[in-house]
């Protein structure tokens, strides 16, 4: 079955990982797929940027209506974890943690909103149980995780009404034996 045949699907961070297999299961089902990282994908349409740059979210939403003229999904997958206790992390690391984890999704769903309205659309975003619970030295990590599941319910309550759909899931585990 080709439940996404004719559709447009962007994964950032798609080219490695929990993206690449929702990139993969994405193309299976028939949709256009575009990635969007650091690096060359081999497997996809790419557009190679560094989400801690507040203008690559801008650019790589362009990019794709450029080229696809829709986007349907937008899965916010690309995250970095620094691994320190908060007396050892410097504030370059926090902030690249949070630009990353938690501005750029903001960035790419005020870029694509009004493409997703058009196309009654969809947005997942890729959180993290640490979102909800804490594993040791995740502080950064765990803080940008809640904060990009306020925004997933901010997003699906404010743009529900207009037709676009915004969840998130939350992989992971928390060590229980602390």
């Amino acid at each position: 079955m080709m439940r996404f045949k004719d559709k447009t699907v962007l994964v950032t961070g798609g080219r490695t990982g929990i993206g690449k297999a929702t990139a993969q299961r994405f193309a299976n089902e028939g949709a256009r797929v575009f990635t969007a990282q650091r690096g060359y994908d081999p497997n996809f349409e790419h557009i190679t940027a560094d989400l801690a740059d507040p203008d690559a979210p801008q650019r790589i939403i362009n990019h794709v209506i450029e080229k696809a003229g829709q986007l349907n999904v937008l899965v916010n997958n690309a995250g970095i974890m620094q691994e320190a206790r908060i007396e050892n992390m410097c504030h370059e690391e926090w902030m690249r943690t949070l630009n990353i984890n938690l501005t750029a999704p903001f960035l790419l769903i005020k870029a694509a909103i009004l493409h997703l309205k058009k196309a009654q659309g969809n947005i997942v975003n890729i959180g993290s149980i640490e979102g909800l619970g804490s594993n040791p030295l995740h502080s950064a990590y765990g803080a940008s995780k809640a904060g990009l599941h306020g925004l997933t319910r901010g997003i699906a309550v404010d743009e529900g009404q207009e037709g676009v759909r915004c969840n998130a899931v939350a992989p992971g585990w928390i060590d229980t034996e602390l």
